[in-house]
């Protein structure tokens, strides 16, 4: 796991070019603590921060093929280079040391561009061919690893993160505040926007060649072409033996082609059935003699708090169990330290826990397994099951809908618990009408959108306006698209944007920021593709999340943790923002400070802030946003 950087400048001053790629680079070392290293000519740079995971005494980067025509730096991880390793042995090719990365330069000898279809793995690559005067970067298929880009006439700066190309003196720092209206909405970024007006990020299976003078993103896998998609097979001719038993073997493939380490691993353990199986297969296939090292975060709020469940899960696959605990004052900290670190706001507050832990596992070990992409795979969020019973919902005659289900809404309780009904419920009456898409995206979303029409200030300099253009990233991933059925949609929607954009996001700073790296067995490409073929119904049965994976880890786990009911990577934040943490939201939303910005409507703002401080509702969600955006603009923008 590393960071990498570089520049592409066709009119650049060579000397000028060695310094600001040493300075970006420097701005990675987080990333890659143990190693740095760079590749230079008169018009190109590529710079490498590594952290030695893989061949950690010849696997340096940059890394070339026998002649150096070929160089690279890469930031992720090939599972698959053993068997690609031999292979291109066998056809002649001569190796210098024993590292993953070495492969993709040979790769690269073979198949041009189209090398990044044979690696399965995690990935950002950015590789040179001087020969024909040609740069590559490509991203992972599902995004784990990040590449942003800036962009200005011939001239090209990459980077694992944007901290790295603002060291590139002509990169602007003005926001992009078309997709900070859409940050208020989903609470990330979809790609490829970001956060500032200039750069971009690549997104996830794609490649960029520049060749030639010219540009070319190029989309080389998509989610799609393995989708269960309208006028499939019927759902009926899938036998769930057969099904159950092709899922456990993907599973446990990708989790061991995940353990190629030259240094100790360990997993995050919730104690839900994602993580459980994981800690599962390790112990069974880690090498006698060594337990398997597990962490978790206790909350000392009971909702909150799965410590027990990872306990239980630990004494039963006898890991060597560590748990930190994540305190008001321990999470605050985290928050200011990522608020330094994240380049772009993120209202996910799972990102602070994420970050405690990584760095409290980073004394022990390097590597560490983590669930994400199970829920998207396999129906693992409660809004699935909204969309089963907004269906029923519709079928009540709609003055019976307006005069008892929404005035229900009004009247239920105010709630700040880690599964929070009565917000939930306020949501699904208010929304149940709309498209199905984006009924899903307002649920799992931070402001709807007539919220936003009332947020912004008459200053927010968003051309389109308050919510308009707000379901644009979503018409771009469902394009072309037909499903079997509503769920099917919500999943690949989630896979295309929630995982991509915001888990994935979250894992990746808050692990790096620590120098420690997260590895996701459930994105295994060819476990993905063969979950996206399913029907949602086989996926999903009935009215029972995740039905068809908890049958396939039955024969790993007890029942009462197949079956435990699911809680999510929550934070008390409700509550706290209302105690111990209510003066650091309040000097940060203070109104003073929004009226001299003139960004938000201030009134709007303090009337978020005092229902929530009085128990009239539970604005976790709006007012997180809002904090977390602040908090980014006070250290990104307006400081600069």
């Amino acid at each position: 796991m590393c960071g990498i950087a570089g520049i592409l400048n066709l009119s650049l001053d060579p000397a000028a070019h060695l310094d600001r790629l040493e300075a970006m680079s420097a701005r990675l070392v987080h990333r890659g603590p143990d190693s740095h290293g760079a590749f230079t000519l008169p018009h190109l740079g590529l710079a490498i921060r590594r952290l030695s995971i893989i061949d950690l005494e010849t696997g340096d980067q940059p890394l070339s093929n026998e002649t150096g025509e070929v160089t690279l730096v890469f930031n992720g991880e090939i599972y698959n280079y053993r068997e690609l390793r031999k292979k291109l042995l066998d056809r002649g090719h001569r190796f210098k040391t024993r590292s993953d990365g070495e492969v993709i330069a040979h790769l690269y000898e073979e198949r041009g561009p189209d090398f990044v279809r044979e690696l399965n793995g995690m990935f950002a690559i950015a590789l040179w061919d001087n020969r024909a005067k040609r740069l590559v970067l490509a991203r992972d298929r599902a995004g784990e690893k990040p590449l942003y880009y800036w962009r200005r006439g011939t001239t090209l700066a990459f980077a694992s993160e944007i901290k790295a190309l603002f060291e590139y003196p002509d990169v602007s720092r003005a926001p992009d505040f078309d997709a900070l209206t859409s940050y208020f909405f989903y609470g990330y970024f979809p790609a490829p926007a970001s956060a500032f007006r200039e750069i971009r990020k690549l997104p996830a299976a794609h490649r960029m060649v520049v060749e030639g003078g010219e540009f070319r993103i190029e989309q080389y896998w998509r989610l799609l072409d393995f989708w269960r998609t309208a006028g499939g097979p019927p759902a009926a001719s899938f036998r769930e033996e057969e099904v159950v038993e092709e899922l456990r073997g993907r599973i446990r493939e990708a989790a061991r082609s995940r353990l190629v380490s030259d240094v100790p691993l360990g997993v995050f353990l919730s104690g839900g059935v994602d993580s459980s199986t994981l800690a599962a297969l390790m112990s069974e296939l880690t090498p006698q003699g060594g337990a398997v090292n597990s962490f978790s975060v206790s909350f000392r709020e009971k909702s909150f708090n799965e410590e027990p469940n990872a306990e239980q899960v630990a004494k039963h696959f006898h890991t060597r169990h560590h748990s930190v605990d994540a305190s008001e004052a321990a999470l605050r900290e985290s928050l200011l330290t990522l608020a330094g670190l994240l380049d772009e706001p993120l209202a996910d507050p799972a990102v602070l826990p994420t970050h405690l832990m990584s760095g409290f596992a980073r004394r022990e070990i390097k590597v560490a397994f983590s669930g994400e992409g199970s829920d998207e795979l396999f129906g693992g969020y409660p809004t699935y099951l909204g969309a089963k019973l907004a269906a029923y919902y519709l079928r009540l005659p709609g003055f019976l809908r307006r005069q008892f289900f929404e005035r229900l809404a009004r009247h239920l309780p105010v709630s700040s618990s880690a599964v929070p009904g009565g917000l939930f419920l306020r949501r699904f009456f208010a929304h149940a009408e709309r498209k199905p898409a984006e009924r899903h995206l307002i649920w799992f979303g931070m402001f709807a959108p007539a919220e936003l029409e009332v947020l912004f200030s008459p200053g927010w300099p968003a051309p389109k306006g308050a919510s308009a253009g707000i379901f644009a990233p979503l018409k771009r991933v469902l394009e072309g698209a037909h499903f079997d059925d509503v769920v099917a949609e919500m999943l690949f929607l989630d896979f295309r944007l929630y995982l991509e954009d915001n888990l994935l996001v979250k894992t990746d700073r808050a692990s790096m920021a620590c120098s420690l790296e997260l590895r996701s067995p459930y994105l295994d490409h060819r476990l993905v593709e063969f979950a996206a073929g399913l029907p949602s119904s086989v996926r999903l049965r009935g009215f029972e999340l995740k039905s068809l994976m908890k049958k396939a880890v039955e024969k790993w786990l007890p029942p009462p943790i197949v079956y435990r009911q699911k809680r999510g990577f929550s934070v008390p934040i409700a509550d706290w923002m209302r105690g111990e943490w209510r003066p650091l939201v309040d000097s940060t939303l203070a109104a003073e400070k929004l009226k001299r910005q003139g960004l938000f409507d201030t009134g709007t703002v303090r009337g978020l802030l005092n229902e929530h401080w009085a128990g009239r509702a539970d604005n976790r969600k709006t007012l997180w946003t809002l904090l977390t955006f602040q908090l980014w603009f006070d250290r990104w923008v307006e400081r600069n």
